[in-house]
């Protein structure tokens, strides 16, 4: 069987896939400030265009795991799919709540057992903490 790779992955405000096929992503980031500890998103989406061997079922696990020494829990969300007669699908996860106890970074972790296909990382952050001060431009 043809290993399991992504072409595309990535956090971002809205997803979705067109009756065609066609994948929309809005709004990728890769950091967040939030108010305050524990704080979060309402809503958000996790994305990743696979491509495997054509017309396989593919047992897939995303976990988001905080960087060492940070307080965070771990989540895990089984993913089963299919890829198309082009060995390719798009995933899309709706994360609902996600929250975080704490500054820090956050690994999106794809992985199919234990082999681990890719990541992505969150840098979260407390708003204000690394504001700029206003700048002033002279002529």
């Amino acid at each position: 069987m043809k290993q399991l790779k992504t072409e595309i992955i990535a956090l971002c405000d809205y997803a979705s896939v067109s009756r065609e096929g066609k994948l929309s992503i809005n709004g990728i980031f890769d950091e967040i400030r939030v108010q305050q500890f524990p704080g979060g998103l309402s809503r958000a989406f996790f994305v990743a265009t696979v491509n495997g061997a054509p017309v396989t079922k593919y047992k897939l696990n995303l976990k988001i795991e905080p960087s060492k020494g940070l307080a965070g829990e771990q989540s895990s969300f089984n993913l089963d799919t299919f890829t198309g007669p082009n060995g390719k699908n798009n995933l899309i996860v709706e994360l609902a709540g996600l929250g975080f106890k704490e500054e820090g970074h956050y690994k999106f972790i794809l992985s199919e057992g234990d082999k681990e296909i890719d990541s992505t990382v969150l840098k979260v952050f407390q708003k204000d903490k690394y504001a700029t001060k206003d700048i002033k431009l002279s002529n």
